[in-house]
């Protein structure tokens, strides 16, 4: 499985648990700033990650 698919369907699975998942947009800058040291990624790749994720799933969700 090349490393491209593996990012594709862990993107999946993200947009899967945060659909199920109540999302507190007040803690989520905290959130963000733990997991970043947690994976070790810096805060805003991570933040641009998140926007674009959101972006999608409220896309998705309320259509464009």
């Amino acid at each position: 499985m090349t490393k491209e698919r593996k990012g594709e369907i862990a993107l999946l699975i993200w947009k899967s648990y945060l659909k199920k998942k109540p999302i507190s947009f007040t803690d989520l800058k905290r959130e963000l700033g733990n997991v970043a040291k947690e994976i070790d990624v810096p805060l805003n790749e991570l933040e641009e990650f998140a926007r674009e994720l959101f972006k999608e799933l409220l896309e998705e969700t309320f259509g464009k």
